[in-house]
């Protein structure tokens, strides 16, 4: 059955019309609470790497202490969580660290690369205004986040430990074509192509989402998880929906063409090996991120998983359009998410 199956995606993939397919998505946007205009948001970017860097090594306690005080939510973010600093230990080890940090050599040519490739950071403006403004309009309560820009020795894209801050890793936004990226993610190439500005929006939207969209808990079945990473997906869509939905979940047209055009036989094999409800751990490499996603061609991208249970909640939203992003984020049982999006792909 798995042969036949493969033959079949392959044999539609070739076969296929050459028509882009890119565009193709739901436009079934959520109900919002409240209308906030892309106007009445203001978005500062905080060049906090400018400030770090700019620290004397040689007077280094008191230059921390005065960017603690200057961002003291930020600072402690950076200092715990990305660079993995204990908040409580020896003091002058603490100091080194941070010493070592901005004025080691390598680090030093990565901070005056990514200021020559990011000279300002205004192109993401507008995009975070349109983000901010739907966010503000689907979560009325939620504070608009002050967006931080840093260097994380390319540990994180976007990160955030409250919902109030964004942190943006600009290292890992300086193109595909930067050169030691290939050496850096040697195990994860398929990763690279995804290191580019254009994305900036999009993985703030993600992070936001995440942090809203509750994560099924370790009994759940596969299905929860596809629909969990659906929310998330359709989470950015409405944030950002301007944006080509394959950029969205970061696939070439190549990529998403495969799954529009293969949907019938990708929830075919979801449903002939009775995926959905499986339990097991190994359920998550059909969502997670990968060159190929486990059992499909070659030709297929990662995170089919993610890709199909998009779908259905797009599905779900057309029949049911007076449903808010929260109220779908408040529904946590795949199955009846499921039953009532009355997905089924045409053959």
């Amino acid at each position: 059955m798995k042969n036949r199956i493969r033959y079949i995606f392959v044999a539609v993939v070739v076969m296929a019309a050459t028509a882009c397919t890119c565009n193709r998505t739901s436009n079934q946007l959520p109900k919002k609470e409240k209308e906030v205009k892309a106007a009445s948001i203001s978005v500062d970017i905080i060049r906090f790497e400018q400030d770090l860097f700019a620290c004397n090594p040689n007077a280094m306690e008191a230059e921390l202490e005065k960017l603690q005080a200057k961002y003291p939510v930020f600072y402690n973010v950076f200092y715990n969580q990305v660079l993995n600093i204990p908040a409580i230990g020896d003091k002058q080890v603490q100091l080194n660290v941070m010493r070592d940090f901005i004025t080691k050599k390598a680090m030093k040519g990565l901070y005056d690369t990514v200021q020559e490739k990011f000279k300002n950071v205004d192109f993401l403006k507008e995009d975070l205004k349109t983000a901010f403004a739907n966010y503000k309009s689907y979560f009325p309560e939620k504070p608009t986040p002050k967006v931080y820009t840093c260097i994380s020795e390319f540990s994180y894209s976007v990160f955030t430990a409250t919902d109030s801050i964004l942190g943006i890793s600009l290292d890992k936004y300086l193109g595909p074509k930067y050169i030691y990226y290939p050496s850096i993610f040697m195990e994860y190439t398929y990763m690279i192509p995804s290191l580019d500005k254009k994305y900036m929006a999009i993985d703030c939207a993600n992070v936001l989402g995440a942090n809203i969209v509750p994560v099924p808990g370790d009994k759940s079945t596969l299905l929860d998880k596809m629909i969990a990473e659906g929310k998330i997906l359709y989470f950015i869509q409405s944030l950002l929906p301007d944006k080509k939905p394959n950029d969205i979940i970061k696939y070439d047209e190549k990529h998403w063409k495969f799954c529009v055009d293969n949907e019938p036989q990708i929830w075919a094999y979801f449903l002939d090996h009775e995926l959905l409800y499986n339990t097991k751990f190994e359920q998550y490499k059909y969502v997670k991120e990968g060159p190929t996603t486990y059992g499909m061609p070659k030709e297929s991208p990662g995170r089919v998983g993610a890709w199909l249970g998009w779908q259905i909640v797009q599905a779900y939203m057309k029949e049911h359009p007076n449903t808010t992003l929260k109220q779908l984020i408040a529904l946590t049982d795949g199955q009846k998410i499921l039953a009532a999006s009355k997905y089924k792909p045409k053959r």
